[in-house]
């Protein structure tokens, strides 16, 4: 899709079309909105003898998200468990699915994704 930014050009706007064409390809569902939260994977602290934090160590961020779009396959929606995005692999753990009289059929993924762990290599 073409779009014409207005004003400040450092603001990135929406999904980069071959994104949002993956993502649908792998998920059934034309994404809308992706939420990242990126956080440690661990976090461990050493208490001193007066048990004061004397050493902490934080891991590697891992990161949730929510995907959330329009269904275009609802088959692949309920079968999906995982999909690349952005050099990451994203494990899904929940789905939701939205019906209304007058919409469109919306969907919401949310998952996990950590650095040690990739795509499989299959069968």
């Amino acid at each position: 899709m073409a779009f014409t930014q207005h004003g400040n050009q450092d603001y990135v706007f929406g999904f980069e079309s071959v994104e949002a064409a993956t993502l649908a390809a792998a998920v059934g569902m034309k994404p809308q909105t992706l939420s990242l939260n990126y956080e440690p994977e661990f976090q461990a602290e050493a208490l001193g003898g007066t048990g004061e934090v004397e050493s902490v160590v934080v891991g590697p961020d891992k990161v949730s998200f929510t995907l959330s779009g329009y269904i275009t396959d609802e088959e692949l929606f309920k079968a999906a468990d995982s999909f690349e995005f952005d050099g990451r692999f994203f494990i899904i753990q929940g789905r939701k699915l939205d019906s209304g009289a007058t919409e469109f059929k919306k969907g919401e993924l949310t998952g996990v994704s950590y650095n040690g762990v990739d795509a499989p290599a299959g069968p």
